[in-house]
């Protein structure tokens, strides 16, 4: 196995890339790492605190009424 490291570009969703040294043609294995993109979960970061979720206790009062709504369902809310 060996590991290289590069820089591409991407446009319209095609990286393009040049390697610095010579490998053999075939199918490769690719991580790509966008500093400037949001993950999954800082992307649902974002949308709870554009909710108004935006502390600590209003995540969990939203925690809280999230369980009574499932217990609601199964029959077992007060």
């Amino acid at each position: 196995m060996k590991i290289i490291q590069t820089v591409g570009t991407i446009h319209n969703n095609e990286i393009k890339l040049t390697l610095q040294e010579p490998l053999n043609d075939g199918k490769v294995d690719i991580i790509i790492i966008a500093e400037n993109e949001l993950d999954e979960f800082e992307q649902r970061h974002q949308i709870m605190v554009e909710q108004g979720y935006d502390t600590p206790e209003k995540v969990m009062e939203l925690i809280h009424k999230v369980k009574l709504e499932m217990l609601s369902e199964k029959g077992r809310a007060e």
